[in-house]
This record gives C-alpha cells, sequence and structure tokens, in this order.
C-alpha cells in the first residue's frame, strides 16, 4: 500500500486554505450606498460639446448645451441606504439641451421623454465606479427627419471631481424608431444620413455635477 507523505499532505492543505482565503477576500461587492442632495449634471467645463454618433452610419450629433440636473433634495433615492448594483441611484427628470447640430441636417431639437436616472453597476476602484444612465429616451427632429433613441449610457463616475464619463464605443443607446415619411413629413434626410432602427450609439464627453457632492461607497 502506497503510503502519504504528511509533509505533503500538510502543504496541500496549507495551500488550499490559502486559495480558498484568497477567493473570498477578492470576491466583488454586490451593493453600493450613494449619498446625496440635489444632483446638476453639466458639461464638463473645456468641452466644447457632448456628441451623439450613430456608429453604423458614421453621423455625429454634437450639442453645445446638455445638462441633467433634479434640483430636489431627495434626488438621490433613499440617500445613504444600500441596493444592489443597477438599483436606482438618483432621478434625472430636467434634461436641458441646445445648440445641436449635424453637418448634413443642420441645427437638431433633442426633446427628451420619460425620467432619466442614474446607478451604480459595479465595484469601486479609488474614487471611480462603473456607473450607467438609465431609462435615457429622447426624439430629434431635423429638417425632414425625425427619429428616436433610447437605452442606457455605460460609464464610469469619479466622486473626486464628480464627473460622469461614458465608456467608448457603443454606449447601450439604439436607434428605437423612425417613422414613416408622409407627403407633409417627409423622412428624406433620415434616408440621406443612412439611420436604421437598431443603429448602436457612442457618446463623447462628459458630465460634472456642480450640485451638491454625489458620495458612493461599495462594501
Amino acid at each position: 500500500m502506497k503510503k502519504f507523505n504528511k509533509g505533503m499532505f500538510a502543504s496541500a492543505a496549507l495551500a488550499a486554505a490559502v486559495i480558498g482565503g484568497t477567493a473570498v477576500a477578492a470576491q466583488a461587492a454586490t451593493t453600493y450606498t450613494p449619498t446625496g442632495t440635489s444632483l446638476n449634471f453639466v458639461k464638463t467645463t473645456g468641452l466644447t460639446a457632448v456628441s451623439f454618433t450613430d456608429i453604423e452610419a458614421g453621423q455625429t450629433l454634437s450639442c453645445s448645451t446638455f445638462s441633467l440636473a433634479n434640483a430636489s433634495s431627495t434626488a438621490v433615492i433613499s440617500s445613504g441606504t444600500s441596493r444592489a448594483y443597477g438599483a436606482a441611484g438618483a432621478t434625472l427628470p430636467t434634461i436641458t439641451s441646445s445648440g445641436c447640430t449635424n453637418p448634413l441636417a443642420g441645427a437638431t431639437t433633442v426633446t427628451p421623454t420619460g425620467t432619466w436616472g442614474v446607478t451604480v453597476t459595479g465595484d469601486k476602484v479609488g474614487t471611480v465606479v462603473p456607473a450607467r444612465l438609465t431609462s435615457v429616451a429622447a426624439n430629434l427632429s431635423a429638417a425632414n427627419c425625425n427619429f428616436s433613441i433610447g437605452g442606457v449610457v455605460n460609464g464610469k463616475f469619479d466622486t473626486s471631481n464628480q464627473r460622469f464619463t461614458p465608456n467608448t464605443g457603443a454606449s447601450g443607446l439604439t436607434i428605437t424608431n423612425i417613422p414613416a415619411g408622409t407627403p407633409s413629413a417627409p423622412q428624406t434626410m433620415c434616408t440621406t444620413l443612412d439611420l436604421v432602427v437598431g443603429d448602436t450609439i457612442s457618446v463623447s464627453g462628459s458630465w460634472t455635477n456642480s450640485g451638491g457632492a454625489l458620495a458612493v461607497t461599495t462594501p
């Protein structure tokens, strides 16, 4: 019968314990706690625009003004209370945009719909947390082109400078509707722009919160 080496057995047991302990220590958190009052996310100082690009069509809409705000002292939902990643953190019902234009379509009006929000989606590293703008929806109107976009904007929020920066590439927004053209409301410019329902949208630029400071902790 083969004999076990007690030293090897003990070493293996110790290694297993260490590995097991490391795995537990590295386990990601699943909740976050936001703390704050009113919020006012405005285009970061120094930027000329916040831009939205239809990736497939290669068309960009740039807005000189685009802000997301909630002046209420309860903008942060249940401030100081822990919740699961992805659960609502704050509401941003007041969306203001102006100076939006596309090289081909010209001046474009952006009309937000519904109540936008913000949430945290992952562990905090230093002062930065993965974050997401939620329930993003808007109707866009230019000469001979009307369409709608919707979805989310994935990015990161830095609590040290209160800045939300969208991720590079597809943001989570898509074109959700392009109404059929009519004699009184032609959609010829949408065709020229090569816009198609389902096209993915990237968002460039960043927003800085000039309202009450938003703090985020993750266990």
